[in-house]
């Protein structure tokens, strides 16, 4: 009766943030923030561990013709298109919706059906490209967009949105030749210019890139993004002062991110501005209580002059690291009761993720260990149980589609069983 129950493991977070969404003809820059979203089927969890990595070229994906996917911003187009819009398509909004949800590969499957029922839909390719992206699926991705630009060859976003995927795939310099030619297109794309900025940063031509950075914000002087990686320039480059001014600038547009209070700390404190460095990494630190880097630079800071406070943030480190091995204890006993589940030793399994639920107490597996709990009991035939853990998870994580499945799966079991009694 359980066989309709997929096993669902808790995923490991592989954070694809999607940084800075800009269409190339965007007037004014604005903050949007994508939930991060889960791949894998490790139960682990990365829990406050920071360090620099690179962002992948897709945070900058734009889609013409109006359409948006996940957090992406469209903004009014103003280069001239070789192809009408075409009406709005139900199917892409089904697409789209699943997109949002972090479900890429059913996406992909909804946009590959809508471009088979309109080969020319420039706006079902895009997205499709882009889930494509997501996936890993980069020769795929970088074919469709080709075809977006044979469909509309005036599209500066789609030669953009090439240009994004070619990056992806470490072909920087034909992405950079598809950021000029959107350009030429586009004079006056602020996405444009940052792109082309980002790939000649990368390509060690600092100079061009300082260009394409003065560009973007001439344009659109709110574009926060390029401020973000034109200071990381300077930065790289040891020009500390001119990364100390964009930094401030890049807090002053986006305050609530604590990653640049924290490097504009670094940044002030290696030019003695100890103060100001305080400042900055308490401001981190009053945005995300638990960042690492934010409490080791004011435990090294106020050592010697608040020394209470210095103690104080250590004991909240001691904190941390006991919350984080609890987390290691519920991850190796809720991949065990997934083993558990996994092999139909459904008693085994139930017991082992009670017990998990009651070592985590409030930590941020709970939900998950909830929701895996909830499909053992399914499998084992306990339809009560496995809703009522269900629900709970569901209460928990509303924005879990997969809870909603499930509960649907075991109200469907419960009719037939219903049935057949009779």
């Amino acid at each position: 009766m359980g066989s309709r129950f997929s096993l669902t493991l808790f995923p490991g977070p592989y954070i694809h943030a999607w940084l800075a969404i800009y269409c190339p003809i965007n007037a004014e820059a604005k903050n949007q923030r994508q939930t991060a979203f889960m791949q894998g089927v490790s139960f682990q969890v990365m829990l406050h561990r920071r360090g620099r990595s690179r962002i992948s070229w897709s945070s900058l994906w734009c889609l013409p013709l109006g359409l948006t996917l996940v957090s992406i911003s469209v903004f009014p187009q103003q280069v001239p298109r070789h192809k009408a819009s075409p009406p709005s398509d139900p199917l892409l909004d089904s697409g789209i919706a699943l997109a949002q949800k972090g479900n890429y590969k059913e996406a992909e499957k909804v946009f590959a059906q809508a471009v088979t029922l309109h080969p020319e839909d420039a706006r079902a390719l895009s997205a499709l490209g882009q889930v494509q992206d997501q996936l890993g699926e980069l020769p795929q991705s970088i074919d469709t967009f080709r075809k977006v630009i044979a469909i509309d060859p005036l599209s500066a976003d789609a030669h953009v949105n090439l240009g994004i995927a070619l990056g992806d795939r470490a072909d920087l310099t034909g992405a950079l030749e598809e950021s000029h030619a959107a350009i030429r297109l586009a004079p006056e794309s602020a996405g444009a210019h940052f792109l082309c900025g980002r790939l000649l940063s990368d390509l060690g031509r600092r100079d061009e890139a300082r260009d394409e950075f003065r560009k973007v914000l001439k344009i659109a002087p709110g574009y926060a993004e390029a401020l973000k990686y034109w200071a990381a320039l300077e930065g790289d480059e040891g020009n500390k002062a001119a990364q100390e001014s964009l930094l401030k600038r890049y807090v002053r547009l986006r305050p609530d991110q604590a990653t640049a209070w924290v490097q504009l700390g670094h940044v002030l404190n290696y030019e003695q501005k100890q103060p100001e460095a305080i400042a900055a990494w308490r401001r981190a630190l009053a945005l995300d209580p638990q960042y690492m880097d934010a409490m080791y630079s004011l435990i090294r800071a106020l050592n010697a002059t608040e020394p209470a406070e210095s103690q104080k943030l250590i004991q909240r480190i001691h904190q941390l690291e006991n919350d984080q091995r609890t987390v290691d204890r519920v991850n190796l006993l809720g991949n065990r009761a997934n083993q558990e589940m996994a092999a139909a030793d459904y008693k085994a399994s139930i017991d082992d993720f009670h017990s998990a639920i009651v070592m985590c107490g409030k930590c941020g597996l709970q939900s998950a260990l909830e929701k895996n709990l909830g499909l053992a009991y399914c499998h084992a035939g306990q339809l009560d149980a496995g809703e009522r853990e269900l629900k709970i998870a569901k209460e928990l994580n509303p924005q879990d589609s997969s809870v909603e499945e499930a509960l649907t799966v075991a109200e469907q079991q419960r009719e037939q069983a219903q049935g057949r009694s009779h």
